[in-house]
């Protein structure tokens, strides 16, 4: 694989243009109502714990031969500075910076004075130009990554998503792709911005039109619109576990990076994407056209 094809993170690849890699596996942890994290103090959380989830991640995508990555949520800004803390104790980058703004905004400056550079994390995420504050943010730090989010109504049209990021529909009457550039970042994947299964479909189809016309990296969080099904009649862990892996199984085959959520559905995804990418191959080994391109 050449380097215009992937970006690569540490030892991690990132499939551009094309999607002949593994998408990248990226959990969640520190969300907003972990149970590991204290209700009413966010800065407290069961190191131990969290430890043990990550540590179940990465042991997967060893296990599956499965490219992974570590997304930190935070609400606060206290609380991003501890999990940083603690994740870099214990971990090494790259990893994803989420949360609020004002956490990630923390988050950077706590990563400066650590040491660490801006290609060591990847920022997650922006949406348009409209907020000064955190351009400037992203250019007075010189983040190189940084993940571009689509929002939109539910029935968005792969068409209307493309030209969301493509138009000049921005300040200074420029398209967001041009103004990331302009401000120094370098890379940027495309998140289609999950709402409903609906969403979910004219996402994947531009996903492959971003792929094959830009030659950007895209991706999503797939599951989102799972959490409408919560039912107080079902178990909602198990309800929603088996939804996911059968979901994200299939988003695998169109996708250069997949956030599936809580680190705690890391047992159920693995294996769900690995099984997918096999059945994939098979279909190619032997010439069988399911799909147009797969």
């Amino acid at each position: 694989m050449s380097e215009e094809s992937c970006y690569n993170y540490g030892n991690v690849k990132l499939g551009v243009g094309s999607f002949n890699l593994p998408p990248i596996l990226i959990g969640t942890i520190f969300y907003q109502g972990q149970t590991i994290v204290d209700r009413k103090e966010d800065k407290i959380f069961d190191k131990e714990k969290a430890k043990k989830r990550i540590d179940l991640h990465k042991a997967l995508a060893k296990q599956y031969n499965m490219p992974e990555l570590i997304e930190i949520s935070a609400v606060s800004s206290d609380a991003m500075v501890r999990y940083l803390e603690f994740y870099l104790d214990n971990y090494e980058p790259p990893f994803v910076l989420g949360g609020t703004f004002e956490a990630r905004k923390s988050g950077i400056e706590y990563l400066n004075e650590s040491g660490l550079s801006a290609d060591d994390y990847i920022y997650n995420s922006i949406s348009n130009l409209k907020n000064k504050s955190e351009i400037e943010l992203i250019k007075k730090n010189r983040i190189n990554s940084v993940i571009l989010l689509i929002l939109g109504a539910p029935s968005m049209s792969s068409t209307q998503r493309f030209a969301y990021i493509t138009e000049n529909n921005q300040p200074d009457n420029i398209s967001i792709l041009e103004g990331l550039k302009r401000i120094g970042v370098k890379r940027v994947l495309v998140d289609g911005g999950v709402i409903d299964i609906e969403s979910l479909g004219h996402i994947i189809e531009a996903q492959q039109m971003i792929s094959r016309s830009i030659n950007l990296p895209v991706g999503t969080a797939p599951t989102l619109f799972l959490f409408k099904y919560s039912s107080p009649r079902l178990n909602e862990r198990f309800h929603t576990k088996y939804r996911k892996a059968s979901i994200i199984s299939f988003v695998s085959w169109f996708s250069n990076f997949i956030f599936y959520g809580a680190i705690e559905d890391a047992k159920a995804c693995f294996p769900s994407v690995y099984q997918a990418l096999e059945f994939k191959q098979t279909l190619k080994s032997h010439n069988i056209k399911l799909m147009e391109d797969i």
